[in-house]
């Protein structure tokens, strides 16, 4: 075992990041720069100092190493390599007289998945007498890093040459090597594909997490349109005028459009589009999997006499990437949908394969169906797992190297017209049974939570979410 209070962290932040196409270090992951996860990494472990190796002209890189106490190390030529940043960071700890350290543990800045448990492992590595470097072998493959060398081997980054750091050396000396298997990958961030493919993962990471929770509480199946019992709460008026979302959206219509409304439910906003285009060239096809929804939708089209909206019953992306193309339209619009859909990716690119002009999103900073949220700890005994949303939406457009502009519009937020709407609303989010042993809690929570208000019911305490509209080009 090495002892943590006689370890360093050295964290390599000095490269040029030329694969990326910007200072890649500062690109970000769930709200915060690359380097800062690492850094906050380092900080947490327990270790006696940490060191952040940077390249000239880093400003913020050092601001933030300087906001978790690392000593900010400078290497004066990282074009020579990212050995040169290991050579300048274990000479720097070598040359220390104020504190003798008896091993360096190196991290790479852009690995932002480097987990506490992967530094507590190779801490915790038994060491034969000759071995001074200890490295992980991930099951799911990747590099060696980060690595933890004992003093003893520091002389050897003198022979490390280029980009590749201890690598070639770590397959030269075997004998010098001890392996600690890990669960998993850590994989590092060289090119704007990399940070997409990480954050898309943590994107599904979260959906998986809130459906496990469902399937693990649920007491009633969802059947097989989930949103027929509610469908009238989805009823919009197309010829409303104080919709401010609405008024957005009418503001990118153009004449001769033909519109693609994916998950387009009872035609909250695909019914008023298609009044703002003049039925002999344009038209908005709206698509959802409920068979309810778009009941509703067929209904008030007939009300209101718009005839230029033709609606398709399936999920979104189309099994076949070519049906995607098929169904092309000037505009592609989601409108609080996406937020549940494991794998984003796909769904993006399906997105963009259909949008000939532009891409719309309308989401909210949390997803709509978190106004029940409240009602979890209650009812269930634990806080509901959060979706992601509209931030999380961003983080994964501009990773993808998408330019993106977003509105944020006023939302009032969610009221219903009685108790009893609030409580079919609320109980198709907590999937219990109306006879189960779960019922009586509900009730009191709803006679808790339930606030009758300015002529409509809310939920205490649920304040309303912003709602943003993101616009970019395919």
């Amino acid at each position: 075992m090495t002892d943590p209070a006689r370890t360093a962290a050295v964290v390599l932040a000095a490269g040029a990041g030329s694969r990326f196409g910007s200072d890649k270090l500062l690109a970000e992951l769930g709200g915060r720069p690359l380097i800062d996860h690492v850094l906050a990494l380092a900080a947490g472990s327990g270790l006696a100092q940490t060191l952040v190796v940077v390249g000239p002209g880093a400003t913020g890189i050092e601001a933030i190493g300087t906001t978790h106490g690392a000593r900010i190390v400078l290497n004066p030529r990282p074009e020579r390599g990212l050995s040169s940043s290991v050579r300048t960071g274990l000479e720097v700890l070598a040359a220390d007289p104020a504190e003798r350290i008896d091993a360096a543990l190196i991290l790479l800045g852009d690995q932002p998945l480097t987990n506490p448990a992967t530094v507590a492992a190779l801490l915790a590595a038994d060491l034969p007498a000759g071995r001074s470097i200890v490295v992980p072998r991930y099951r799911g493959g990747g590099g060696a890093n980060p690595a933890l060398l004992l003093r003893s081997a520091w002389p050897l980054a003198a022979d490390l040459r280029g980009d590749r750091g201890f690598g070639p050396l770590i397959r030269d000396h075997p004998e010098l090597v001890v392996e600690v298997e890990l669960p998993g990958n850590n994989p590092d961030v060289d090119t704007t594909a990399d940070l997409a493919r990480i954050v898309e993962a943590a994107w599904s990471k979260r959906v998986e997490a809130n459906r496990a929770q469902v399937e693990r509480i649920r007491e009633v199946p969802d059947g097989g349109d989930f949103y027929a019992p509610v469908r009238s709460l989805f009823r919009a008026d197309p010829t409303r005028t104080d919709d401010p979302v609405l008024a957005v959206l009418l503001e990118q219509v153009q004449a001769g459009d033909r519109w693609l409304d994916v998950g387009a439910g009872a035609g909250r906003f695909a019914l008023p589009i298609a009044r703002a285009l003049d039925p002999s060239d344009g038209e908005v096809v709206a698509l959802d999997p409920s068979p309810s929804m778009l009941a509703s939708l067929g209904e008030i089209a007939r009300e209101y006499k718009i005839r230029n909206v033709r609606t398709l019953e399936g999920r979104w992306p189309p099994a076949d990437p070519r049906d995607a193309r098929a169904a092309q339209a000037d505009v592609v619009l989601i409108a609080h949908v996406g937020y549940d859909i494991a794998a984003i990716g796909p769904f993006v690119d399906a997105l963009e394969a259909a949008a000939r002009r532009t891409c719309l999103a309308v989401l909210m900073d949390r997803v709509p169906a978190s106004a029940a949220d409240p009602f979890w700890p209650p009812v269930h005994g634990e806080a509901r797992e959060s979706l992601p949303a509209l931030p999380e939406f961003l983080e994964l457009l501009r990773a993808r190297g998408r330019p993106v502009r977003v509105r944020i519009v006023p939302n009032e937020g969610r009221r219903f017209d009685s108790r009893a709407s609030l409580a079919g609303f609320v109980r198709r989010q907590l999937w219990i049974d109306p006879v189960g042993a779960k019922e009586a809690r509900f009730q009191a929570a709803l006679d808790t939570l339930a606030v009758d208000e300015n002529g409509g019911w809310t939920i205490d305490g649920r304040g309303p979410a912003e709602i943003g509209i993101v616009t970019w080009s395919p």
